[in-house]
This record gives structure tokens, sequence and C-alpha cells, in this order.
């Protein structure tokens, strides 16, 4: 992609070296939250931006089987929003959810034992799913929109048992949240009941539009199979694969016109390896039309309307998006003293003029808007 901005990145990434301890670095924290619902104390964990201070709004990712994800889907954030003024995607908050009883958790419905793929010591336990989501929806998600400065624009965000909770939510709950990555999920459970009711379900409705949902689906065929022969065996092992690339088929004849889908199968990755792989092309896919690239020419070009398409371009962002969408303050303010010193001073003015009114509250803004004035003698300004 064009780049214009990779002219500061060493200044940003200096920035953000200082800003952390000398002796550790931190990417969350760990807190409780009592649920009256679940009857137990649920362990969260908790990402918020790098220059987190309550004043800016951000969207929420809502993570399942939290400890272990936490850590890729945070770091993907981040290298995904500290682009340089590039970002991929908006800076997020993360909200790890952690297990105490994984099965009971993410499993919709109470499910008969079918060995050895899910024994009976699992099937007593399932079939809470209903109780954990009322726990999502009524406590977690506002608590979390209590306690930090959020947009709103939620994901959620799966794998196996999670994914086939994501998914579940997708269908019964689709308004719940704006975007869905659904990694690998169970869908053969419980006698494919969840596809099942797929097939009958109505995704012409109006809950489901402007809603993204994104699935990877990993390489669960045998040694010697492949996806057409798969679909004519007829081995109880393999039904779990068969019923998610099911689930694809359905979600790709569905969506057409109504909300944003793609589903990618990974040749080269299994159940375990999977969910990075999904949750990177989730990210890049949900938000593809996020980013907005400036090109060398977009400045040096004489009469460049550079400014205007990118207020336009944000302005259908943040329509898409269904919450305000800005480009960074730094990256702006960078380019402004950067058109000064190339003698650029009228396009100079118009960036720090947008930063002005996009960022009201900075201090920044107006100094630099002040070092603009100074600069081309407007002292009365």
């Amino acid at each position: 992609m064009k780049r214009l901005i990779n002219l500061c990145f060493y200044l940003f990434i200096s920035f953000s070296v200082i800003g952390q301890s000398n002796s550790e670095v931190v990417i969350g924290q760990i807190k409780t939250l009592k649920s009256d619902i679940l009857k137990e104390e649920r362990t969260l964990w908790i990402h918020v931006p790098n220059g987190y201070d309550g004043t800016k709004e951000y969207p929420v990712i809502y993570l399942l089987d939290g400890a272990t994800h936490f850590t890729s889907v945070v770091g993907l954030v981040e290298q995904y929003s500290e682009a340089n003024g590039n970002s991929i995607t908006p800076k997020m908050i993360v909200v790890g959810i952690l297990n105490t009883n994984r099965t009971r958790d993410l499993t919709p419905s109470k499910a008969e034992a079918q060995p050895p793929m899910f024994p009976e010591s699992m099937a007593k336990e399932s079939g809470g799913g209903k109780k954990f989501m009322a726990f999502i929806e009524k406590e977690l998600i506002p608590h979390i929109e209590a306690n930090y400065s959020v947009a709103p624009y939620r994901m959620f965000i799966g794998h196996s048992f999670g994914g086939l909770t994501v998914m579940n939510t997708f269908v019964h709950q689709p308004e719940l949240f704006n975007s869905y990555v659904v990694i690998d999920p169970s869908m053969s459970y419980n006698n494919k009941e969840l596809l099942s009711a797929m097939e009958t379900q109505n995704f012409n409705e109006a809950k489901f539009r402007n809603k993204s949902l994104y699935l990877g689906i990993a390489n669960n065929m045998p040694d010697g199979m492949d996806t057409i022969a798969v679909k004519e065996d007829n081995n109880p092992m393999n039904e779990p694969f068969r019923a998610v690339m099911k689930t694809n088929n359905l979600l790709k004849s569905f969506s057409k016109g109504n909300f944003k889908y793609q589903g990618k199968f990974y040749l080269d990755d299994n159940h375990t390896s999977v969910p990075l792989i999904t949750e990177y092309d989730g990210l890049r896919f949900i938000f593809n039309s996020y980013a907005f690239d400036i090109a060398p020419e977009d400045v040096l070009a004489p009469n460049s309307d550079i400014v205007a398409r990118m207020q336009e371009h944000y302005r259908n962002a943040s329509e898409e998006y269904g919450f305000n969408i800005r480009p960074d303050e730094s990256t702006i303010n960078y380019i402004g003293y950067m058109l000064m010193e190339m003698n650029k001073m009228e396009m100079a003015g118009e960036f720090f003029k947008m930063n002005v009114e996009n960022y009201p509250k900075s201090a920044n803004a107006y100094d630099s808007m002040g070092d603009y004035y100074l600069a081309v003698g407007d002292k009365e300004n």
C-alpha cells in the first residue's frame, strides 16, 4: 500500500518505547465481575489502547476463551491500529472473558453424549449457554460501558465451542453485536441443531442489516481426503467438518444484499492453529473500509483535494460502522508541520484546521494552529 506516513515511523516507535515501564510490558489488567445471573465471579482480562485517558471513545471486542486468545487479539489490534496514520483498524478495547466451566457456558442447549467427540462427562455439563449470554448482555456489557469510554460498536470473537456461541448469537441475537468473528465453530453440536435453525432462518430481516461476519474454517479432514471426497463420505468423525462447510455455503447464499460476509477455508491450518490467521483476516475483512492511505502525490500535487477526500472518506466510514471515525490527531499534526517545512502553507493550514475541528478539546491542536498562524504572519488569529 502507498505510504507517506512511514516517514514518522521511528518517531512513533520511540514514543511507544518511552511510554513503557522499565521493568515490564503491560497489555492489560485482570479484573473480576460478580455475576448475579451465573452466581459466581468471572475473571476478565481487559486491554485499553495506548494513551487511553477516557476522553476518546473506542469500539470493544468481547473475546471468548480470553486466557487462550487475549495476547494474539491484543497484538493484532495494536499492530493494526498503531500503523502511523495508515491504521487498518481503529484502536479498540479488548475484553477477554475467562472460563469457569467452558462446556457449560459455551453450549447453547443440553446435548446427549456422542463418544468419543462428546463424552458423557461433557454432556452432563452442557446447556448453560443461555445463562452465559444473559450474563454478557445484561451484566458484562453494561459494566464495560459504564466504566470505560466506549464507542457504540461491539465485536464478538470465539473459537470452537466459543465459535458456536458466537454463531448462535449472530443467528438469534444479531442486534447484540455489530460484527462477529467465528473460528472453526462446533456446528455439529447436538445433531447440528444450530445448522438446522439457520436453514429456516429469515436472514432478510432488518436485524441482520449492516452486520458483519467472518468465518474461518480449519482443515480437519483426514489425510488423503479433499473437500469433494469428504462431502460424499459417511464417516461420523468427519461430520464436524462437513457441518462447518455447509454453514459457509448457507451464509454465502443468505448474506447477499443484507449483511457483510466472508468465509475462508485454511488448507494449511488445523483446529488448533487456525485462530490466529482467522483473527488476522477477520479484522482486515470487517474493517476493509476503515483505512485511508495518503500517497506523496496527494500532498505534492498543485491544487490537491486531499483534505476534502479525507473528510469524505471518514464521513462514509463513520456511517458504515456506526460510530464517529476521525483521522489520527498526531498523524494529521505531523503532516501539517511537514507541509509547512515544504512551504505548502495553504494546505498545511487545512490540515491543522481539520485537527481543531475533529479534536476541539485538544490543547495541542490549537497550539499547532497557532504555530501555523505565526508562520504565515497572521498575528490576529
